[in-house]
């Protein structure tokens, strides 16, 4: 069987070596995450750094504070987005014409300059009264207009990342992603340290950079913008868009609602405190975006070939392996991190990482399971799977952050996710059956989330100088055991000695 090896890197905007019937190869599939990856893993390590400078000079209720500002904004996202990256990609894809896609293109930008100024402008006429009902005073109001403007840049800003996806131009994307990056840190870092502007001045930063960014990547688009469209075709794209409002919402409602719960039952800085703790999980949702910004152009590639279904479960189980090595990674790492960055009134935050980290495990699993959904085009189930998992996750919320606070908000996330995978899993199998491994699946899973729960039991059990050898030893442990229970099968075990010899040679 005929597949691109890892190394196999095809110069970019060129095809890689393709699989039988056209598709890419899962070495395409890696290499692409790699790249994204790369990229976010450089710009997320620069973020790590600020995480301490932030903490060294806002208090945990001013890091609240950000936390319920970007929790706002996310909402708006919701309302503005509407899945319209999904929605791109499947109507790019329907056809492999220049001028359709050039029209899609169009379509695209139209749809995305005109909806969100409707609704971003709205909100910015009523920031004062958002901030009111926000903080309970409107001292805020410039915090929100700011995050406002910078989410309407921002969506410009993803049709040239989208190209930049569809077109398999990996670098290019990594280049503007850094390069905004770090414009971000280089003015997060003046205007906080320098000038001490606070939550203002993280904010800034972050406007500066979109415009940055707005500027830089436009001439990925400008060329392709054509008059001549069918809105028609637009109305399609709205019509299958829709859904993802409700189904944002309800991710909404999973993820990012529950900042709002620990602000009223335990105040902002409990806020701030889990704030910190999702912002360090994110290594692990670094992966899970990672491989989905890979993923969609590679398993469309395989859609026509006959073998759609057995390269996405193969897919599946690579997955399983990178994400879950990464939570228990982080799980096993976070407390030594935190004693040498964090200054000790945030060492608290620690105790909700693991749990979140297991929480984008399984958001990297819904994405991997709706792809039946997407393929059928029956994207209007989503949101009623979402929703459920929602109604779940509220219901957990108002049970455990009462009593446990940020911790139980950190819990409750990570079962709704998790609940959310397993329908989602077991109604997409009935409209488009895919072999999954089950096996090796709940092999890895399992095994990072026990290693996880280990991980909590040594924070709390074992002195941190004592514990190190022991955070090795359940660091190895994920491989070891994967190795030594047949997780991976004699021919990916060749393949990779393979891939190690050719990489000594090189």
């Amino acid at each position: 069987m005929t597949e691109v090896r890892a190394g196999d890197v095809a110069r970019e905007g060129e095809e890689p070596q393709a699989g039988p019937g056209g598709g890419l190869g899962i070495g395409a599939l890696a290499q692409d995450a790699a790249i994204y990856g790369g990229a976010r893993v450089l710009l997320k390590s620069l973020a790590f750094l600020l995480v301490p400078l932030y903490a060294h000079f806002l208090a945990p209720a001013q890091f609240g504070v950000l936390e319920l500002v970007l929790a706002t904004i996310a909402f708006v996202d919701v309302l503005i987005a509407a899945n319209m990256d999904g929605v791109f990609a499947r109507f790019y894809f329907d056809r492999p014409d220049e001028g359709w896609r050039r029209q899609i293109i169009s379509l695209y930008l139209a749809i995305a300059a005109f909806y969100p100024t409707v609704v971003i402008g709205g909100l910015i006429a009523l920031s004062g009264p958002l901030s009111g009902r926000i903080f309970g005073t409107t001292e805020y109001t410039l915090f929100l207009v700011i995050a406002l403007c910078d989410l309407y840049l921002t969506n410009i800003v993803d049709l040239p990342m989208l190209l930049c996806r569809v077109r398999r131009k990996p670098v290019t994307f990594a280049v503007y992603s850094l390069s905004r990056g770090l414009v971000q840190v280089v003015f997060a870092v003046l205007f906080v340290a320098v000038f001490h502007l606070g939550v203002k001045g993280i904010l800034l930063s972050s406007l500066i950079a979109v415009g940055f960014a707005l500027l830089v990547t436009a001439r990925e688009y400008l060329g392709d913008l054509t008059r001549k469209v069918d809105w028609g075709v637009g109305r399609e794209m709205v019509e299958f868009a829709w859904p993802g409002i409700l189904g944002g919402m309800a991710f909404y409602g999973l993820n990012l609602i529950d900042r709002f719960f620990v602000k009223h039952y335990h105040g902002l800085a409990d806020a701030g405190l889990y704030g910190t703790a999702f912002r360090y999980s994110q290594v692990v949702l670094v992966a899970v975006f990672a491989f989905r910004l890979g993923w969609t152009s590679w398993h469309y590639s395989w859609l026509h070939s006959g073998r759609h279904t057995q390269m996405v479960a193969r897919g599946a189980n690579y997955y399983f392996v990178a994400t879950g090595f990464l939570a228990v990674v982080v799980s096993a790492w976070i407390l030594p991190v935190f004693h040498v960055l964090m200054p000790e009134s945030y060492r608290e935050a620690t105790t909700a990482v693991a749990p979140l980290a297991l929480a984008a495990v399984a958001l990297g699993a819904y994405n991997i399971f709706v792809v039946g959904l997407n393929v059928t085009k029956r994207m209007r189930i989503a949101p009623v799977l979402s929703l459920s998992a929602a109604a779940l996750a509220i219901g957990l919320y108002f049970l455990l952050i009462p009593r446990f606070s940020f911790q139980g908000a950190a819990w409750a996330t990570a079962s709704s996710f998790a609940a959310l995978a397993l329908l989602t899993a077991f109604v997409t199998q009935r409209i488009y059956p895919v072999p999954w491994d089950v096996r090796r699946i709940l092999l890895a899973v399992g095994l990072a989330a026990a290693l996880c729960l280990a991980a909590l039991w040594l924070d709390r059990n074992v002195d941190l100088d004592a514990s190190l050898p022991l955070r090795a030893v359940l660091t190895l442990a994920f491989p070891g055991a994967l190795l030594a229970l047949g997780f991976f099968r004699g021919s990916e075990l060749g393949r990779a000695r393979a891939l190690l010899r050719r990489g000594r040679s090189s």
